[in-house]
Parts: structure tokens; sequence; C-alpha cells
């Protein structure tokens, strides 16, 4: 519903209504998957994650600005990268996200045509935050490599030091042997 009050439109309903089974259902998926670092998590630590991006994303959603949820899922993804989690962790993530809520949307809108809007919403919503993750990573990515360059090439310093001094040898004592 472009333009129109969004808060009390049907999709808007639809968000907060549907809310508590969208976040535990994506809890549940991400739980029940192949990734490591979710698999591990606790559903009472994993949860309001997934309550946090959800809100995220409806707000994003309801409000038609996709920068709400980018930048949260930039700032959040940041941080992941840099506890370990790798790309392709966060982009399930998202698609979790993605499909349960357009499946929950296809059970509640059934066929109508009038809501074919609210479902490009949806969609974009979400590719505006993979967008952003793949702009986090690339960017991260990057400053690694240049923090790894340095470091080899401080590297390299030290060792061709450490030969050098090594070349010239112990220095002699000019004095007497005992």
């Amino acid at each position: 519903m472009a333009g129109g009050d969004l808060t009390r439109s049907p999709l808007a309903i639809f968000l907060f209504e549907a809310e508590e089974a969208i976040v535990n259902e994506i809890t549940r998926r991400l739980r029940e998957s192949e990734l490591e670092h979710y698999r591990q998590m606790e559903t009472i630590d994993l949860r309001p994650r997934v309550q946090d991006l959800y809100v995220a994303y409806r707000e994003s959603v309801l409000s038609g600005d996709e920068s709400i949820f980018s930048v949260y899922v930039g700032d959040i993804g940041r941080t992941r990268l840099h506890q370990g989690y790798g790309l392709e962790e966060l982009l399930f993530v998202l698609d979790a996200v993605f499909d349960v809520v357009w499946e929950a949307a296809r059970a509640a809108f059934g066929k109508d045509v009038d809501a074919l809007p609210d479902f490009k919403r949806l969609a974009l919503g979400v590719s505006s935050g993979k967008g952003r993750l793949a702009t986090v990573y690339a960017e991260e990515s990057k400053k690694e490599r240049a923090a790894l360059r340095r470091l080899s090439a401080a590297f390299d310093e030290y060792l061709r030091l450490r030969r050098a001094s090594s070349e010239e040898g112990p220095a002699e004592d000019q004095g007497e042997t005992p």
C-alpha cells in the first residue's frame, strides 16, 4: 500500500499478529539447521536475536525505508563476521526470515490479488539486507587482507633484520679470554 497509512494496512496487521509464530519458526529452523553456530546456540539466547532482526525487518517493510533493515543487518553482520560466522550462515538467516514470512503471508493472504504490492514489499526488505550484508562482507574482507599484508610486511622486515644481525656474528671481545 504505497502512500497509505501502512500501520493500519493488512500487511501491518499481519506482521504484528504473526510475529510470535514467525520468530519461533525462524528460531526453530536455525536451531535445526546444519549451521554450527546456530545449532549449538540455546533457544533462549537465539530467539532474542531473531526477534530483534524481525522487528528491524518489520519496521523497514512498514515504513518503506529499506535502510532500517539494511543498516541493522550490516551492523549485526559485521559483528558476526568478527565472531567467526561465515557469510553463508548470515545469508541463511536472511533466507529463513524471508521464507518463513513469505509462507505465513501466503497462508494469511491466499490468492488475494490486492495483496501483491505487500508481497513485493516483503521481498524488497530482505533483498536490501542481503545487499548490505554482501557489501559489509566485502569491506571486512578487504580490511582483513590489508591487515594481513601489513602483518606480513612487518614479519618480513623482522626476519630481514634478524638475518642481518646473525650475519654480522657475535661481537668479538678484544680483551683476553679466560
